[in-house]
């Protein structure tokens, strides 16, 4: 049960958890939201009022649960942050100048 904003997001996807989003911001977490409803990752509840039969649905359901997680598991990237800090060590993103010597 969470807000979908951007790390929330790409945690719950890299860790494979199913999502009950509550009260999304418009914008980024509204994008996130749809895309996550989209991929079967998700479940919006529109009001804390529907907030228990919402988590109901997916914990009474173990097919619908498992389903949901492995759309996460499938559409995140748990090794992201790895790829990310190679490229950026090999220099591909121009932001270590491995130009420079130490005793600078």
């Amino acid at each position: 049960v969470t807000k979908p904003g951007g790390l929330t997001t790409a945690e719950s996807l890299a860790s494979g958890l199913a999502m009950v989003i509550v009260n999304p911001y418009p914008g980024q977490e509204m994008r996130n939201t749809d895309n996550l409803l989209e991929q079967g990752i998700a479940v919006k509840a529109n009001d804390l009022y529907l907030l228990g039969s919402k988590l109901n649905s997916i914990v009474s359901d173990p097919t619908r649960l498992r389903r949901m997680q492995k759309q996460s598991r499938a559409y995140g990237n748990a090794g992201a942050c790895f790829s990310i800090v190679d490229h950026i060590a090999r220099g591909e993103y121009g932001y270590i100048d491995m130009t420079k010597s130490k005793a600078e």
